[in-house]
């Protein structure tokens, strides 16, 4: 480090890197200040920088649906904006080309396929990253979740299979926009930039928030399981197992909430509260279960659902101790 004409401070960085960076002499460069008080530099205006944005998937013969879409997803997760799904002298099948128009249209936001031929598909991802900042999406996530959870237990009460039906196709949503924001966080770790505009303070943060929309999509699909459990019911629930099951789901429902908060407001205390009310609700589901009678007609799907109940508040806990352990140093007194 040197200090010219008394307010400018030069470093020089070693020929071998930039070398291999192809910059040149009075090309512009950006600086960035990282959150942990580290410095990026950035080439800026490189054609090359585009070629990055670009997977080239190639797929053959063998290659199943099923791995051309996981192969997809995991390109749009790793935050590419072009994905081009390419074939090796062969014509795509129909049931493949089919499978990718399903898979762009119900579970990747903001993505198109802009070109299509008998050996390419071109997949562009048109959303501008952030739209939104990351606590209003886990927000938006959290109450998509909480009102399959509400109305999954709605549909108990009056056996509606029509109702649990529109609850089950509500997880593909969740899912998508669970998706999403994992796209994001992976463009927030490699990104300072992106980061601050999401609202996350440091990149430490992002494994946190994927921990987090992990278990949300997991209270999702245990809220899509027990409104695909409402169509077992035999005859309608007596009304004293009724009342504890719904007792549970408001419950488990506010631990959920509870667990949400505690990590958007960044509250030790507010976990760990959390984490002590969800073993009341595992202790309070155990006794529940105790007394649900072998002469219930209902017996095997009642079980299964207050077990569905349970696995929420746990997953509310899995949350809560992400609030925990990412404000630990609120409590902590240092010598």
């Amino acid at each position: 480090m040197q200090l010219s004409g008394g307010s400018t401070y030069i470093i020089s960085l070693p020929k071998n890197w930039i070398d291999e960076l192809k910059i040149k002499v009075g090309e512009n460069v950006t600086i960035v200040k990282n959150s942990n008080q580290s410095l990026t530099l950035y080439p800026r205006g490189r054609d090359e920088q585009k070629g990055k944005n670009i997977a080239v998937i190639k797929t053959g013969q063998q290659d199943s649906g099923d791995s051309i879409k996981r192969k997809i997803i995991a390109a749009y997760l790793a935050g590419y904006k072009t994905i081009q799904i390419k074939t090796k002298g062969i014509r795509i099948p129909v049931i493949h080309s089919k499978s990718v128009r399903e898979l762009v249209r119900s579970t990747m936001i903001g993505t198109e396929i802009v070109e299509s031929s008998s050996e390419s598909i071109l997949i562009q991802i048109l959303t501008r990253l952030p739209e939104l900042s990351f606590d209003t999406a886990l927000k938006r996530m959290f109450l998509m979740a909480s009102n399959m959870v509400r109305e999954a237990t709605e549909s108990i009460e009056g056996v509606d299979i029509s109702h649990a039906e529109e609850v089950v196709n509500m997880d593909d949503e969740v899912d998508r926009f669970g998706l999403y924001m994992r796209r994001n966080l992976v463009l927030a770790v490699e990104n300072e930039n992106i980061l601050q505009d999401m609202g996350l303070r440091r990149p430490s943060d992002c494994l946190g928030y994927r921990t987090v929309i992990s278990r949300i999509e997991r209270i999702a699909d245990h809220a899509s399981l027990i409104a695909k459990r409402v169509k077992f019911i035999d005859q309608k629930i007596d009304e004293k197992t009724l009342l504890k099951i719904k007792k549970i789901s408001e419950k488990s429902l506010e631990v959920f909430e509870k667990s949400i908060s505690s990590v958007q407001e960044h509250n030790f205390e507010k976990g760990e509260k959390v984490a002590e009310k969800v073993r009341e609700i595992i202790e309070e589901e155990k006794e529940i279960m105790s007394d649900v009678r072998k002469s219930e007609r209902n017996e095997t799907v009642i079980r299964f659902m207050l077990e569905d109940f349970r696995r929420i508040a746990e997953y509310s806990s899995d949350i809560a101790e992400v609030a925990i352990d990412e404000n630990i140093q609120s409590i902590i007194l240092e010598k």
